[in-house]
């Protein structure tokens, strides 16, 4: 993240029957369009170990947990103490709250973008992509909403910005596939009021109607948007060169049923992308995107996959101690966070685990009670970011209901957590934050937990029609990656407190 020059200053009703029916059955989309049964077993930790980090110290001035690393217990959530919020050595600075958000929000110079839920779409105050200034950490505040096609209607988790550029681009997407709409902002002159430069619309045909999104991401010299869907694995490469007319460079299928999340080699030319079922990461030649060949092709270089989780979501390239790495990050199950050597990118081999005390098997139980009726996510990994390539130090992780956590990687064999900060449950305040994921989009509105999915616990999914409607809104869902913001500074965005900045304490920094 660039640093601006301000930096461093300091109740809907429940549905009926058949409509929670039908959140039932595309709560489980996302499992059935890969293929993935709702009965599949999860498995023991395998691998390297079960990686958990060690506790953090929590100095003067915490709120610490009360249960198992990770947890907000049955009983915080009962009692109300999860209204409270948990904090270690991480202090709220700031925060701009609005009517909630989607689930990854970037960050660039002094500016925050909150994508907000097509499930609130014309009944929120504030529609579209909320851009919030945050010159000043202690009080960030809204300066503009984004409302072209693709930043009013859900951008889900394609919404990405490119530093070396000074864009943000997203395409319209969904929890299973998206499209139609890709947009792009100029935001590298004044960030607080990002200037559009494209929008596909019926007048503008250089981008034809088959950009699938579900996830996106940039090459790192922002000629190239790429966006990935769900659905059979489809794969969209969008030259960005003039961002006043996007055209396709490359649309297929990248040989996987389903895709996910992914990043880029610095070069461009390989694309690390996660896959569902099997969980792994697949690495891709497209160094014939980059290129940009007459007809252009992707080739799969190695892969590397594992039992110990379920649905990969994200990868991030890393150099650790000379070698190339991948952090890569699980969705569901226990699989938490794990580091990959791809030094012979034809066969990467996973050397480390990071994980939370309640995301390890023996704690299933513990998981299930707790989450059950706050939605599909419990206390899985989402977005992770570094605090530098080349020899990360410090991960920082949105972990959906565990919130935001702190790792010390110096030594990626012996992770270290060093701080979190789980906001306030937002009890009681469903009916203002519409713009939330975890309020409005279907996904939120699955009372069992994505662990009794995947663990088949649920059998007949019409069965549990009393744990489904509204979340009971016990624990947040951090899901956006934090970002570091110099060495005492987090942002972050997490789905019903909105933007956060936060302030590392009692000497713990990046």
């Amino acid at each position: 993240m660039k640093l601006g020059r301000h930096a461093w200053r300091g109740s809907s009703a429940s549905p009926s029957r058949r409509a929670r029916t039908a959140i039932a059955v595309a709560g489980a989309a996302v499992l059935s369009v890969t293929g993935l049964s709702v009965a599949y077993a999860e498995t023991a930790a395998s691998g390297p170990g079960s990686g958990v980090a060690q506790r953090a110290d929590c100095g003067p001035g915490s709120m610490p947990e009360t249960g198992v690393q990770g947890q907000v217990p049955l009983a915080d959530r009962e009692s109300g103490r999860s209204e409270l919020g948990y904090s270690c050595n991480l202090a709220l600075l700031g925060q701009y709250q609005g009517e909630g958000a989607t689930w990854v929000n970037p960050s660039y110079d002094h500016c925050a973008y909150m994508g907000t839920s097509l499930g609130g779409l014309g009944r929120k105050q504030s529609e579209g992509t909320q851009v919030v200034d945050v010159s000043d950490p202690e009080n960030p505040r809204l300066t503009a909403n984004l409302t072209s096609p693709a930043m009013l209607t859900d951008t889900w988790e394609t919404l990405k910005v490119n530093e070396e550029r000074g864009l943000l681009a997203a395409v319209s997407g969904g929890p299973v596939v998206g499209g139609l709409f890709f947009d792009v902002y100029d935001i590298s002159e004044d960030c607080a009021h990002p200037r559009l430069l494209n929008s596909f619309n019926a007048t503008n045909l250089t981008l034809p109607a088959n950009v699938l999104g579900h996830e996106g991401q940039w090459a790192p010299d922002g000629l190239t948007y790429y966006a990935s869907g769900l659905a059979a694995g489809s794969l969209t490469a969008i030259d960005v060169a003039d961002p006043t007319r996007p055209r396709i460079a490359y649309t297929g299928v990248a040989g996987l049923p389903a895709n996910h999340g992914f990043e880029l080699s610095e070069d461009g030319n390989r694309l690390y992308l996660t896959r569902l079922a099997p969980a792994g990461v697949v690495v891709l030649d497209v160094s014939s995107i980059q290129r940009r060949d007459l007809l252009p092709m992707i080739r799969q270089v190695g892969q590397v996959s594992w039992s110990d989780g379920i649905i990969s979501q994200q990868t991030i390239p890393i150099t650790y101690r000379g070698t190339p790495y991948l952090v890569a990050v699980d969705e569901w199950g226990s699989g938490g966070v794990r580091f990959i050597d791809i030094s012979d990118e034809r066969n990467p081999v996973v050397t480390d685990n990071l994980r939370l005390e309640i995301q390890t098997p023996e704690h299933v139980d513990l998981r299930r009670a707790d989450t059950t009726g706050n939605g599909l996510f419990g206390y899985e990994a989402h977005y992770c970011s570094v605090n530098q390539r080349i020899d990360p130090t410090r991960l920082a992780c949105g972990e959906f209901q565990s919130g935001v956590r702190v790792f010390d990687i110096a030594d990626i064999s012996e992770p270290k957590e060093i701080a979190y900060f789980n906001p306030p449950a937002q009890v009681g305040q469903r009916g203002r934050l519409l713009g939330s994921e975890h309020v409005a989009s279907v996904v939120g509105q699955t009372g069992f937990p994505a662990s009794d999915l995947i663990n088949g616990n649920v059998g007949d999914l019409t069965r549990p029609l009393d744990q489904l409607g509204p979340p009971n809104m016990t624990a947040d869902w951090c899901s956006s990656p934090p970002q570091f913001v110099g060495p005492d500074q987090l942002w972050v965005t997490c789905q019903d407190n909105g933007f956060l900045a936060l302030e590392f304490t009692n000497g713990a920094r990046a």
